[in-house]
């Protein structure tokens, strides 16, 4: 995905170290962009040290336990063979030592949605970026919904990220009291419009196009809306869910 350096970009500059599961796709993408970009991260990986899974990633699983500060959890001893329910049991322990869980793409039933879900259970801070049928369910059932597209991700990641870590001294887009002040009212009239949001329709029954235009660009340049779907414009972090 275009937008794993700047989600890996993001966290880094606010001190988090990554966490994944070593699989095939978006983990292998997000631990390779870690790697180059210096970030410590730690694989959780459902195999044993002698039997690497997936088999392609035994020299990126090297790589990681070679980085400084980085390492690979093997959760298979050696000598036993892997097993379909291992990958749950990875699953949690992802999350079990997370701070907060990103999902960034997921289907249905896959193992990044169950782990979502999981994360959601268990009172974990989590955010799903949009554009996935699994991460369409995790929005509905709790997670903070991000930007899918690079240009705005970093700034939306960093956002939420602050607002779970109070007087970091960034805006925590809990409500509108942190909204630059010519941005004031379209905060305010996103925060009225509910979980159906705002259309640039309904804007201009305020202001005139061109000023809801420019308005909404700014506001999504500072992480402040998201457009999902599309056409339909939210704040980036839900009234009421400051943590």
């Amino acid at each position: 995905m275009a937008c794993v350096p700047a989600l890996v970009e993001a966290a880094a500059t606010r001190g988090y170290a990554l966490v994944s599961g070593g699989a095939r796709g978006i983990d292998g993408a997000v631990h390779r962009t870690a790697l180059a970009a210096g970030v410590p991260q730690m694989a959780i990986v459902p195999c044993t040290p002698g039997q690497p899974y997936p088999p392609e990633h035994a020299a990126l699983f090297a790589a990681i336990a070679a980085a400084p500060g980085s390492g690979v959890l093997y959760t298979r001893p050696e000598h036993q063979h892997n097993t379909r329910g291992i990958f749950a049991s990875r699953n949690a322990m992802v999350v079990g030592v997370a701070t907060a869980v990103l999902v960034a793409q997921a289907v249905l039933r896959s193992g990044s949605w169950g782990t979502g879900r999981m994360a959601l259970r268990g009172a974990r801070p989590t955010a799903a970026l949009v554009g996935s049928s699994g991460c369409a369910d995790l929005v509905a059932h709790g997670a903070q919904v991000l930007p899918c597209e690079a240009a705005f991700v970093g700034a939306a990641l960093l956002v939420w990220l602050d607002a779970l870590q109070p007087g970091t001294g960034a805006a925590a887009v809990a409500g509108t009291s942190s909204w630059p002040d010519d941005l004031r009212w379209l905060g305010e009239a996103l925060a009225a419009s509910g979980p159906r949001g705002l259309g640039l329709d309904d804007l201009t029954e305020q202001v005139d196009l061109s000023r809801g235009n420019a308005a909404l660009l700014s506001a999504e340049l500072l992480g402040l809306v998201i457009e999902s779907p599309p056409g339909r414009y939210h704040l980036s972090r839900r009234p009421g869910r400051a943590g």
